[in-house]
């Protein structure tokens, strides 16, 4: 899909946390050249204090284990002109402390497994990947909007506490996904919640959040029934 042909799209609430970057991009696919420019206003960095550094993909190994130890060693983070890479490269701008941490947790689990074990990824490296392809951050002072999420209770949550969630929930995407005055604190906090979980043993750690149900992010929505779809809003995790 080109630029043009995702420009509705990018318009969506769904783009929201990264919209300030977008629109450093003026409608175009930006250089590596521009991301590292980028980089460095922000100052992203590894685990170990190296400048990150966007670069395009050596010839040779591209296993995960190889991208994720080439991160930590070097802080250069091979890049494609795709849609996935820049949204990695978005993510890294937005949350580089986060970021940082999935890596260093990465290489932690890749050295601790060994090399030849490593080439497979572990079910804890799965959860982190699930975490990095496909997370969302939601953040809330509010214990008990926290616990009907948690609970799968969707009607409760979006409609019967609808301005609640409006008012005291926020949710930004952190998949090849704020960068505003409050995306520093997110960042730290979400960086600390991984840092003391050392072992993401399976995804049950992980809370699934229907995204079309957020208020606002998607007009139908805004009625009471479009809750009562139980194949996307479902009532709780299959045992196993």
């Amino acid at each position: 899909m080109s630029w043009q042909d995702a420009a509705e799209i990018l318009r969506t609430p769904f783009f929201d946390g990264v919209r300030p970057l977008l629109q450093k991009l003026q409608g175009g696919w930006p250089t590596l050249e521009q991301l590292n420019r980028m980089s460095r206003e922000v100052r992203a960095f590894n685990a170990d204090g190296m400048p990150i550094c966007f670069a395009p993909p050596r010839e040779g190994p591209g296993s995960a284990v190889h991208y994720e130890m080439g991160i930590a060693t070097s802080g250069e983070i091979p890049t494609r002109q795709n849609w996935h890479d820049l949204f990695n490269a978005l993510q890294w701008l937005a949350y580089p402390l986060l970021k940082a941490r999935l890596n260093a947790q990465h290489v932690r689990m890749i050295r601790e497994e060994g090399a030849g074990k490593g080439a497979i990824r572990s079910a804890p490296r799965d959860v982190l990947t699930m975490f990095d392809e496909s997370g969302i951050i939601v953040a809330s002072a509010d214990p008990t909007l926290l616990a009907l999420l948690r609970n799968f209770q969707w009607h409760a949550l979006f409609v019967e506490r609808r301005q609640d969630v409006v008012d005291n929930m926020r949710f930004v995407l952190a998949g090849h996904g704020d960068i505003d005055a409050a995306a520093p604190e997110l960042d730290h906090a979400a960086a600390d919640w991984l840092n003391n979980r050392p072992h993401l043993d399976d995804s049950h750690n992980l809370s699934p959040l229907p995204l079309l149900g957020i208020p606002g992010w998607d007009a139908r929505n805004e009625s009471a029934d479009f809750y009562q779809n139980s194949a996307y809003f479902r009532t709780g995790r299959r045992q196993t």
